[in-house]
């Protein structure tokens, strides 16, 4: 599971660690959970502004497991850094031309409000990302952003984003019309009564239909349409009793099921669906959906509770629809939350822990932000995404944590830097690497917005290779400059990077496992009472032992001593016999040692 160890704070867990989450509650910010749209007209008078950063060359990053290559998207940097409200989707990678990527950012050359010349630009790969060209804005003819990228069966980018092309500034549709033609058609939806429809979120369903959802700022609601390429025609704009701002996902499975999962919103006084999370699906190219199933209640019985919040991301193991969202801490009385409080990130399957959602990121990743430069809503652990294997049968994970780092040390507002991880599933979610962090620690750059690619081929019939793909934004400062307010200062100095690595599983489609390297991971639970498991990997077949000792060496355990062939084993360890305390667990096969602490708590 997605849950961080750190040894140094075992004893912070045993002697306070509950005492200072509740003075960390007390303590904090509470504010507005308040999207931006992007036309908000900032006071931006007292913040000082700096010159854009040079380029940065990053050497390939060692996380554990894998090694990922960085490259530079662009030298062009943006002073208007707010990418997304919720989880991002931001990459496209054409599954039968592999090497070709296309990845859409918003870019503005100013560092303060309004951004008048706030544009989305489009990148383009032919060699995998190691390489990319700038095609240029789009639309080219109206200042816009936030964008979404996905792709036709020819290989075509199609954009969507929120403009005034059209008058209004409302979602439109723009696909390409070829390959890199950057010929983009721009095809208008129209509004609703009430507002604007911006924030758009889109999949292209099997019969090449593209089905998306948009939201007017400030709305009770989220809206449903139907573009057909084929006549240029839209079925019309349907609402949806959800929340707004990007907080709605598409996902596609390999039959061509489409799954929306998206939050709920508050329903006048009573808050029946604020905080809760829905998934519905379609089996016949988004024309009808099934009854919305609540795979996430808030506790609606307290105003200050958790709930749901901003990131939220569907994709599919097989035909099953799986969901990684984000939860914190928040009030009900005008929709805020605590910056810097403890948040957790929740994993969801039909399949998994008898459908109830379970929590694969915990409180220990959440560093605390005490001051807070920056109201983005950007949690302690945010903004999942997954995107999966072509076939199915690999979950591939992604999402930003705080790094405790924050910045400048000398004032009371403080904004935090943040890092991008990664991890995978081949059970459907059941199991997950520990996350690896895929971003560099030097120089320090604050990592947000992370996509990766949603569907993800082998890279040959004959081998056993996934090149993972994924596009971040890294800022010399930290917290965003849409959002900050004085003592903070802004810049021009966020960029846009691409990782790669690739990652060999055998047995694609039965419980496959990584086998280029050996792995001893940390238990889970952890502290335990009184049993946890452990898992490892073997690269080849091995003479194994795993023992456990105290903290004088002692060995209290052996669970296992034998010959094992190269694959995955989880070991059940029950310490009902032993005393509480600290314990050692160690990994042998021969060529490979390694050992890890863990804490019984009784």
């Amino acid at each position: 599971m997605f849950i961080k160890t750190t040894y140094v704070a075992v004893v912070l867990l045993l002697l306070g660690f509950i005492s200072l989450q509740a003075q960390e509650r007390i303590s904090h910010k509470t504010l507005p959970d308040t999207p931006i749209s992007g036309d908000e007209a900032m006071d931006m008078r007292n913040i000082e502004v700096i010159q854009s950063s040079a380029p940065i060359n990053f050497a390939p990053v060692n996380s554990g497991n894998f090694t990922w290559d960085i490259h530079d998207i662009t030298d062009r940097a943006t002073g208007y850094d707010l990418q997304s409200n919720s989880s991002t989707q931001q990459i496209w990678l054409d599954v039968n031309t592999p090497a070709y990527l296309h990845a859409i950012f918003t870019n503005s050359q100013e560092a303060i409000s309004p951004w008048s010349d706030r544009t989305t630009l489009y990148f383009g790969s032919t060699n995998s990302g190691v390489d990319w060209f700038e095609l240029g804005p789009v639309p080219n003819t109206s200042r816009c952003g936030y964008p979404a990228i996905y792709g036709d069966a020819a290989g075509s980018a199609i954009i969507m984003n929120h403009n005034a092309v059209f008058g209004p500034t409302r979602t439109t549709v723009m696909p390409d019309n070829s390959p890199f033609e950057y010929n983009f058609g721009n095809f208008d939806p129209g509004n609703v009564i009430g507002g604007e429809v911006i924030w758009p979120r889109f999949i292209v369903a099997q019969n090449g239909d593209y089905v998306f959802s948009s939201s007017i700022s400030g709305g009770d609601s989220f809206y449903v349409n139907i573009f057909t390429p084929g006549t240029s025609t839209f079925r019309g704009y349907e609402a949806w009793d959800g929340n707004q701002a990007e907080t709605y996902t598409f996902g596609i499975s390999p039959s061509g099921k489409i799954g929306m999962a998206y939050l709920g919103q508050p329903n006048g006084t009573s808050h029946v669906n604020d905080g809760d999370v829905f998934l519905v699906e379609s089996t016949d190219n988004g024309q009808s959906w099934t009854t919305p199933l609540k795979i996430y209640e808030r506790d609606h019985s307290n105003y200050t509770t958790w709930g749901a919040i901003r990131g939220i991301t569907v994709n599919y193991f097989g035909e099953e629809a799986c969901i990684l969202f984000e939860t914190a801490w928040q009030d009900y009385v005008g929709g805020t939350y605590q910056q810097g409080n403890i948040n957790e990130l929740y994993f969801w399957s039909a399949n998994i822990n008898g459908g109830d959602p379970v929590v694969l990121i915990d409180t220990s990743w959440a560093h605390y932000n005490v001051g807070g430069g920056a109201n983005d809503v950007y949690m302690g652990v945010c903004r999942p995404v997954l995107g999966r294997s072509e076939d199915g049968s690999v979950l591939f994970g992604v999402f930003s944590a705080a790094s405790g780092e924050v910045w400048p040390d000398t004032l009371t507002e403080q904004s935090p830097y943040f890092d991008g991880y990664f991890s995978y599933s081949t059970d459907g979610g059941e199991n997950w690497m520990e996350p690896e962090k895929f971003t560099p620690d030097s120089p320090r750059l604050d990592w947000r917005y992370p996509s990766i690619a949603p569907i993800i081929p082998l890279n040959s019939p004959d081998d056993d290779v996934y090149t993972v793909h994924i596009v971040v934004q890294g800022d010399t400062l930290p917290g965003s400059t849409v959002q900050v307010a004085a003592p903070m200062i802004v810049g021009v100095t966020a960029r846009y990077y691409h990782f790669s690595t690739d990652i060999t599983i055998v047995g694609v489609g039965d419980d496959g496992i990584v086998v280029n390297e050996f792995n001893l991971e940390q238990n889970y639970p952890n502290p335990f009472n009184p049993s946890t498991k452990i898992k490892y990997t073997l690269a080849e077949r091995s003479n194994v032992t795993l023992k456990v000792y105290d903290v004088l060496g002692n060995k209290v355990a052996e669970l296992v001593n034998t010959d094992q062939a190269a694959g995955s084993y989880n070991v059940n360890f029950d310490a009902s016999n032993l005393a509480s305390g600290l314990y050692i667990y160690t990994l042998n096969t021969g060529n490979f040692t390694s050992s890890k602490k863990m804490m019984l708590l009784k």
